[in-house]
């Protein structure tokens, strides 16, 4: 007996645990986190509350509730392409996010959507930089009343209806940000993590995750999946929000009802490759003291790079041995380049190899594939 209480506890744990490692397929958010954090959301599928304001022949979204009033040539607006025209102007808007800066002006996977008339509109036929304009595509309007009952999903959606009150909320145990449900740390404490519930996610600070028979770690992901119920205020500051907690117990799994429709991926992004470097692959004559920078055709996922990128000398010396010198990495978002610096200067008149390791990814997750450079030092 107590043998098959242990194996259906054991199993228990790992389906909670693989529970937590789900993510789901849509993002409930606010507008403004969308501008701030463009790069997190940038290609993913989206659900905001919002209003939809038609001028000159385009909607954009505005905050649900705000007057629609405003110059749809102003920065940092998000353009809604239909799916289908909905017969009403607010609601759950969702579809498929993504800055136009961050495209190329020739994106040949973007063909069914009339962006250059738009851009002609806004910026005069300027291609927009990064964080500068943004579109929804593929976009539906759900019919939905207000949220009344604070629940974490209605939270994420309306934090602004819920600042500065008290709520109880049940929420899967996600560790700090361990499955990137978020697009940014809260860093308010060591102890903050995230719950999650549906298709939204919430900061918890202010409080340590233990109580009464249970102690989570945030860091751990073994201890992610476990059902909290938390009791706190919601706390709202531009794009974060958050609950400071003030108690919590273990809960079970709420009915995760929402409204849905199933809405397939609009386009899908190409899998990040290698478009330049500098050395250029094979030169040589580079001088030893020199950083070595290689640029991406995808926004990079900077933490990807940690403990793969490997620098080595593969032909040294008969008999000699040379230890490739440490190295420092870092990813500078703004070109989508990786910068290579080493403690030391390089060997002289050495052949170098720089690998980029399996295991580096875009910010949408999609992996690069292993690759190789390599060129000759001079003196």
């Amino acid at each position: 007996m107590r043998n098959a209480f242990g194996l259906a506890t054991a199993v228990a744990a790992v389906l909670s645990t693989v529970g937590g490692a789900q993510a789901p397929t849509r993002i409930a958010t606010t507008l403004n986190a969308l501008k701030t954090y463009a790069v997190f959301y940038h290609g993913k599928q989206i659900v905001v509350r919002a209003a939809v304001v038609q001028t000159d022949g385009v909607a954009r979204l505005t905050p649900a509730g705000a007057s629609g009033e405003g110059d749809p040539r102003k920065a940092s607006s998000v353009f809604v392409f239909w799916k289908d025209r909905p017969p009403r102007a607010d609601g759950e808007i969702r579809g498929e996010f993504w800055d136009l800066g961050r495209l190329r002006e020739d994106d040949n996977r973007f063909t069914a959507y009339d962006f250059h008339s738009l851009v002609q509109l806004v910026t005069g036929g300027r291609w927009p930089g990064r964080d500068e304009m943004f579109v929804l595509v593929g976009a539906s309007l759900i019919e939905a009343p207000p949220p009344t009952v604070p629940n974490v999903r209605n939270i994420a959606l309306m934090p602004e209806h819920y600042a500065d009150r008290g709520v109880t909320v049940v929420g899967r145990f996600r560790g700090r940000n361990l499955y990137g449900d978020l697009p940014a740390p809260l860093n308010r404490m060591q102890w903050d993590f995230v719950i999650q519930s549906a298709d939204a996610a919430l900061w918890v600070s202010a409080i340590r995750p233990r109580g009464r028979g249970f102690e989570l770690d945030p860091g751990a992901k073994a201890d992610t999946g476990r059902w909290l119920q938390v009791s706190g205020t919601v706390r709202y500051d531009g794009a974060k929000v958050w609950i400071d907690g003030e108690s919590l117990q273990l809960a079970t799994p709420p009915s995760e009802t929402t409204v849905d429709v199933v809405v397939p991926p609009v386009v899908t992004e190409a899998p990040p490759q290698v478009i330049f470097s500098a050395p250029l692959p094979d030169e040589t004559d580079v001088a030893p003291a020199g950083a070595v920078r290689i640029q991406f055709s995808r926004d990079m996922d900077p933490r990807s790079f940690r403990d793969h990128v490997r620098v080595s000398y593969p032909s040294p010396p008969a008999g000699a041995t040379l230890a490739a010198p440490p190295v420092t990495v870092a990813y500078h978002e703004g070109n989508r380049s990786l910068e290579i610096k080493f403690g030391k200067p390089l060997e002289r008149f050495q052949k170098v190899k720089v690998d980029l390791l399996e295991g580096i990814s875009a910010i949408d997750g999609q992996q690069l594939q292993p690759w190789t450079l390599t060129f000759t030092t001079g003196g």
